[in-house]
C-alpha cells in the first residue's frame, strides 16, 4: 500500500565535481512500503530505498555486503545500480534510476528480501524523490567509460601479454558513488555487452582476469566463446556449482584456467566434475588439465601394473642388479586382501626396514588398490637393493606379546616390484622440490620460528610421503633449512613426527642459534637419545607425549635428567623452572574428547546460566526424572571467611542452604534431606538463593562416559550477593533414557539421575582469583518453543534445507512443503532420491 508519514528532510547528494549534484525533494514523492504494486510509472526520475533492518545486521561483519547480495539476488540479473549508499543504525539507503525491470520484482516480493542470515527485511521506496537532469552522474554510462578506458590499456598479467584486467572490478575509483559488481549479473552483461560490441579492442585480448568479484555465474561470459584465448583468471569467487560452471565454459577455451579459492575446487567431486572442460583448457592452477588430481597418481592412468615394468620377487632376485643405473619410477606393491592396514600403519611398519644408512627413501604416489598398497620411488636403488636382499622382499609387522613388554616379529608379509613401470614425466613430482615448498611454507619470518609440527599434513605433500622417523630424512631436511633460515630460527618445533631421536644428526651443529625446541608426541623412549642436545644452548625444551616421560615417578627426577643434558634450560614442558619446578595441574579431564560437548553448551553452560536466575530456573526440570535424586550439602563456616560479626541478612542467606543441607557426620541416619523425583528436587531448587558462576574458576572433570552412563563433576566460585562468596561442587550422574532421535538418528537424550550439590568456603586462591575477568555479554536465547506449524517454523525449515541442499526457493517449497508436508526428514529422503535419479536440472541449484 501507499504509505503515508513525515516527509524526510530535503538535501544534496553530490557526486563529485564531473556531475551536477542531485536535489532530493520529499514534497511531490510517494512512498511504498509493504505493497506489490505501485501507482502509475516510475518514469525516469530517480527513486530512494530506505532498507529497514532494524539494526538486527548490526553485529555481524559486513552488514552492507549482506544487504547488497541480498538485493542482487532479488532483481535476478536486471540492471541495479545502487547511488550513495548511506549506512545507518536502523536505516540503509541509496538512490537509483531507470530500473523498472528490477523494480517490479522488489513489488512482486512485497518490498522484501531475505539476507544470507535467514533475516527478513523490509523496503520502503520513494518514487520522484529528485529530476534526473542531464549532466547528472549515469552508472551505467560510466561502467562503460571505465571497460573502454581498460580496453586500451590491456596488461601484461602472470606472464601472458594483453590481458584485460577486470579483477576486483567494484573497487575502481570512478565507481566511489555507486556499486558496480559482477556479482549482479546486470552489471557483468552490460560490461560483457561492451566488451563484445568492440570490435577492434576486443580481437587484441589474449586472455581475461575476472579475479575477487564475487562471481558465482559466468553466463555472461558465453558470448565469448569459439575464441582460443591464452588465459582466463577466475580465482577468488565463490563459483561454487561445477554443473552451471562447465555449461557456462562450454564454449569458451584458454590454455590457463585459474580457480583457486572457489568453492567448487574444496568439492568431494572435483576435479572429475571439470571433466567436461578437458578439451577446453590446457593448465588448471598451474598443473596439466589431465594431470589435475588432488589424489592424483600416474598408478591411476599412466601405468598398468599388471603388464608395464619388470617385475622382481624372491624367485628372481638376480634381476634387480641391471636397474641400478635407471632413473625410472619403480612400483612396490604389498598385498593385504582385507584392507588390514592403513597407509600410515603399512608406513610406519614398511619404514622398519628401511636403512638409516643408505639414501632417503620418499615413497611417491600412494594408493591401495585390488587389495593392495601400491607407491612409487625412484633414485633410491640402493635401499631398494637392501630391501630385497637383505629383507628378501618381507615387511615385518610387530606385535606386543602378552604379559611382556616386548615386540616380537613373527609375522610378515610378502610383497614385490615393478621395477622401470614409468620415465619420469612433467608434471610428475619431485620429493626434494615439494618438501622446501612445504619448508619455506612453514616458516614465520617475524617470529622466526620454524613450525614442522606434523610435517606430512604439509600443503604440497599429498603425494610425497616424509617419514622423519628415519635420521638420514630429518637431517636432509634440516639442512634444507639451514641453508633458507636456520640461522634467522630461534624456535624449531618437530612435534608429531614418530621421531625417534636427534643422535647422529650433523645439522645440529648449525642450530648454534637455536632458544626454544619442541619434540612433544614423539616416539622416543630414552634420554640418551636426546644428548646432541647438549652442544645447543637451548632455553626452552618440550618432550611431553614421548614414551620417555612415562620412565619416571617425580618430577624432580625428570627435570634432574633433563639438565643433565641441557643445563642451560629455563623451560620444561611449558613449565618455568626459574620458580617451582614441578608438573602443572589439568584445569580440565575428559576420561573420553566424544564428552566434550556436555561440558559445554549441550549440558553443563546451559544448566548452570538457568540456575542463576529465579525465573529460569523452573526449565531445569527438563533434566530430572521421577526417580532422580539430589541432595545438598552445606559446610560453610560464616565464621571463618567472615571474623566480624556478620550481619543477619548474611546469615540469613547462609541459613537458605543451611536448611535443605544433609551433613552425614552430624547425623548419619538423616534422610528426610534426601530429595527423589522431579517435583521434589524443583521445590529445594526453587528455594536457593539466585547466584553468579566464575566461569573462569570452573574446573571440570568427566569421570565416566559410555554408551550408558555419563558422570560430572564440576568446581569453582559462585556469588550469592557482592559480599557473599562461595566455593561450590557438583556431580552429576547422567543416564542414557533414549537413542536414536533426530534426523539423522544419531542424537540420544540423557537425564540426571543423581546430583550432589556442595556449598563451602573458598580457598585464599579462590578468594584472589574470583571474577578477575569480565564476561562478555551473550545473545539472550528464544525461550519460547514455537509450535511446528508455525509460520516462522515453516520459513525456518525452508531455510535449512536450502542451505543443506542449495536448492532454489521454489525447488525447496515443493519439495518440502508439497510432496513432504513439512516433514524434514521426508524432505531430504526426497531429494537425495531425486539427485540420485537425476531428476533435478541445473537450473532448480542456486
Amino acid at each position: 500500500m501507499k504509505a503515508n508519514r513525515s516527509l524526510p528532510q530535503d538535501r544534496l547528494v553530490d557526486c563529485g565535481n564531473d556531475y551536477q549534484p542531485i536535489v532530493l525533494q520529499y514534497r511531490s514523492a510517494r512512498r511504498y512500503y509493504k505493497c506489490k504494486n505501485y501507482d502509475g510509472s516510475p518514469g525516469l526520475n530517480w527513486i530512494e530505498f530506505c532498507v529497514h533492518h532494524e539494526g538486527v545486521l548490526n553485529f555481524t561483519a559486513n552488514p552492507k555486503e549482506l544487504i547488497l547480495n541480498a538485493l542482487f539476488d532479488a532483481v535476478e540479473g536486471e540492471h541495479f545500480f545502487p547511488l550513495n549508499y548511506q549506512c545507518g543504525s536502523h536505516v540503509d539507503s541509496f538512490l537509483v534510476r531507470a530500473c523498472k525491470p528490477a523494480l517490479d520484482k522488489f513489488f512482486n516480493r512485497g518490498l522484501s528480501i531475505r539476507v544470507a542470515t535467514g533475516a527478513e527485511i523490509s523496503l520502503a521506496v520513494w518514487f520522484n524523490v529528485a529530476e534526473n537532469q542531464r549532466n547528472q552522474i549515469s552508472p551505467p554510462f560510466v561502467i562503460s567509460q571505465v571497460v573502454d578506458r581498460l580496453l586500451g590499456r590491456l596488461e601484461q598479467y602472470k606472464g601472458v601479454q594483453n590481458v584485460l584486467n577486470l579483477s576486483n572490478f567494484s573497487a575502481h575509483p570512478y565507481f566511489k558513488y555507486f556499486e558496480a559488481r559482477l556479482s549482479n549479473s546486470g552489471t557483468f552483461h552490460l560490461v560483457c555487452s561492451t566488451i563484445n560490441n568492440n570490435d577492434d579492442r576486443r580481437r587484441a585480448i589474449k586472455g581475461f582476469s575476472l579475479a575477487h568479484n564475487q562471481l558465482s555465474d559466468l553466463g555472461p561470459m558465453r558470448i565469448f566463446g569459439d575464441v582460443d584465448y591464452e588465459l582466463l583468471d577466475l580465482t577468488g569467487n565463490i563459483l561454487s556449482s561445477a554443473k552451471r560452471l562447465c555449461s557456462d565454459l562450454q564454449r569458451l577455451r584458454a590454455k590457463q584456467l585459474n580457480l583457486a579459492n572457489n568453492p567448487v575446487t574444496k568439492s568431494s567431486k572435483y576435479p572429475d566434475c571439470l571433466k567436461p572442460l578437458t578439451g577446453n583448457f590446457k593448465i588448471v592452477d598451474g598443473v596439466p588439465f589431465d594431470k589435475l588430481y588432488k589424489l592424483y597418481t600416474p598408478l591411476n592412468y599412466e601405468i598398468d601394473v599388471e603388464c608395464d615394468g619388470v617385475r622382481i620377487d624372491w624367485s628372481n632376485k638376480p634381476k634387480l642388479s641391471q636397474f641400478k643405473d635407471s632413473k625410472d619410477w619403480h612400483a612396490f606393491l604389498i598385498p593385504d586382501a582385507n584392507h588390514e592396514f592403513s597407509k600410515e600403519d603399512l608406513f610406519n611398519y614398511f619404514f622398519i626396514l628401511v636403512s638409516p644408512e643408505l639414501s632417503e627413501f620418499y615413497p611417491c604416489y600412494y594408493k591401495f588398490e585390488a587389495g593392495e598398497h601400491r607407491f612409487l620411488v625412484r633414485e633410491s636403488f640402493d635401499q631398494i637393493e637392501h630391501l630385497v636382499n637383505n629383507c628378501n622382499l618381507e615387511m615385518k609387522i610387530p606385535q606386543l606379546e602378552p604379559d611382556q613388554q616386548e615386540f616380537s616379529y613373527q609375522r610378515s608379509i610378502s610383497y614385490y616390484l615393478r621395477m622401470n613401470v614409468s620415465i619420469v614425466k612433467q608434471g610428475h613430482v619431485h620429493p626434494k622440490q615439494c618438501i622446501e615448498q612445504a619448508l619455506q611454507q612453514r616458516f614465520n619470518a617475524i617470529n622466526r620460528v620454524l613450525n614442522l609440527e606434523q610435517f606430512q599434513n604439509s600443503e604440497g605433500l599429498e603425494n610425497v610421503t616424509v617419514c622423519l622417523s628415519s635420521p638420514r630424512i630429518l637431517n636432509s631436511i634440516l639442512r634444507m633449512a639451514s641453508r633458507k633460515f636456520l640461522g634467522n630460527c630461534i624456535d624449531l618445533r618437530l612435534g608429531n613426527n614418530k621421531i625417534l631421536g636427534l643422535n647422529n644428526l650433523r645439522t645440529l651443529s648449525l642450530l648454534n642459534g637455536l632458544q626454544a625446541l619442541d619434540l612433544g608426541q614423539n616416539w622416543i623412549y630414552e634420554l640418551s637419545q636426546l644428548s646432541a642436545l647438549s652442544e645447543i644452548p637451548l632455553k626452552s625444551l618440550r618432550l611431553h607425549g614421548n614414551p620417555l616421560c612415562r620412565k619416571y615417578s617425580l618430577p624432580s627426577e625428570y627435570i634432574r635428567a633433563v639438565k643433565d643434558i641441557c643445563p642451560g634450560l629455563l623451560r620444561l614442558d611449558d613449565v618455568d623452572l626459574s620458580t617451582k619446578p614441578g608438573l602443572t595441574s589439568q584445569k580440565d579431564f575428559l576420561c573420553d574428547p566424544a564428552a566434550y560437548e556436555l561440558t559445554a553448551e549441550l549440558f553443563l553452560c546451559p544448566f548452570l546460566r538457568e540456575f542463576e536466575q529465579s525465573e529460569k530456573r523452573i526449565n531445569l526440570s527438563r533434566y530430572y526424572t521421577k526417580d532422580s535424586i539430589f541432595t545438598l550439602t552445606s559446610s560453610y563456616d560464616i565464621r571463618r571467611s567472615h571474623p566480624t560479626k556478620p550481619t543477619n541478612e548474611l546469615c540469613k542467606r547462609i541459613n537458605k542452604y543451611n536448611y535443605f543441607s544433609r551433613n552425614l557426620l552430624k547425623n548419619s541416619m538423616d534422610t528426610c534431606r534426601v530429595h527423589v523425583g522431579e517435583h521434589d528436587i524443583m521445590l529445594v531448587l526453587m528455594q536457593l538463593p539466585e547466584v553468579r558462576h566464575d566461569y573462569i574458576s570452573l574446573q571440570t572433570d568427566v569421570m565416566q562416559y559410555d554408551d550408558h552412563l555419563a558422570v560430572i563433576n564440576v568446581n569453582g566460585v559462585l556469588r550469592d550477593e557482592p559480599d557473599l562468596l562461595l566455593a561450590f561442587s557438583r556431580q552429576f550422574v547422567l543416564r542414557v533414557e533414549e537413542t536414536g532421535l533426530g534426523i539423522g538418528k544419531g542424537a540420544r537424550r540423557m537425564r540426571i539421575i543423581n546430583e550432589r550439590f556442595n556449598i563451602m568456603n573458598p580457598s585464599p586462591k579462590q578468594l584472589r582469583d574470583a571474577f578477575k575477568f569480565v564476561e562478555l555479554p551473550t545473545m539472550e536465547p528464544e525461550s519460547t518453543i514455537k509450535d511446528e506449524g508455525s509460520v516462522d517454523v515453516k520459513e525456518h525449515k525452508l531455510y535449512i534445507f536450502q542451505e543443506i541442499t542449495g536448492l532454489r526457493p521454489k525447488w525447496c517449497t515443493r519439495i518440502l512443503q508439497e510432496e513432504a508436508n513439512w516433514n524434514f526428514q521426508l524432505a531430504l529422503e526426497q531429494f537425495l532420491q531425486m539427485d540420485k535419479q537425476n531428476e533435478l536440472p541445473d537450473e532448480a541449484f542456486v
